[in-house]
């Protein structure tokens, strides 16, 4: 049984709305429907409070805990693996090979990277942000290839 299921489940056994449970939580009914939904995970604050609005058993808070651990630790391996010093060699590999001085290279690797962290934050926003998202990453694209267009029509001229 996943997160979302469990703390759906007991929520509605509990008689409560999204909103009441927010409430007794301190969070915003969004963050709830986020959980149930499986968007996103409660962190360790918000499952104690969440046992103890919704008189979770000791089964379900065991269950509950190791869910909730599970995801969140393989959102943090990721995010050390791509944030972590590999960086560094993947930025000596550009130097050495001679990509950092391509600026086409450059603009698209910015991007990638722009993407990558968009994909962090997919819990906090909804498709709209994403839309954005998007079209942010097309425009810095078309800016830099313009960028480097002008670049080399000044070169050339020269």
């Amino acid at each position: 049984m996943e997160i979302s299921d469990i703390l759906k489940k007991a929520r509605i056994e509990k008689g409560m709305t999204q909103q009441q449970v927010a409430d007794a939580i301190f969070v915003t009914r969004q963050t709830v429907s986020k959980w149930e939904l499986g968007k996103s995970v409660p962190d360790e604050a918000s499952l104690i409070l969440l046992y103890k609005c919704l008189d979770i058993d000791n089964d379900e808070k065991k269950q509950l805990r190791s869910l909730s651990i599970n995801k969140q630790s393989v959102k943090l391996i990721f995010f050390a693996i791509v944030f972590s010093p590999g960086i560094i060699g993947i930025r000596y590999f550009l130097y050495k090979t001679g990509i950092h001085e391509n600026k086409k290279c450059i603009a698209l690797l910015k991007a990638i990277v722009f993407v990558l962290f968009s994909l962090y934050l997919r819990s906090l926003f909804d498709f709209a942000a994403y839309l954005i998202i998007g079209v942010v990453v097309v425009l810095y694209l078309i800016y830099q290839f313009y960028i480097n267009g002008l670049e080399i029509e000044t070169d050339e001229s020269s």
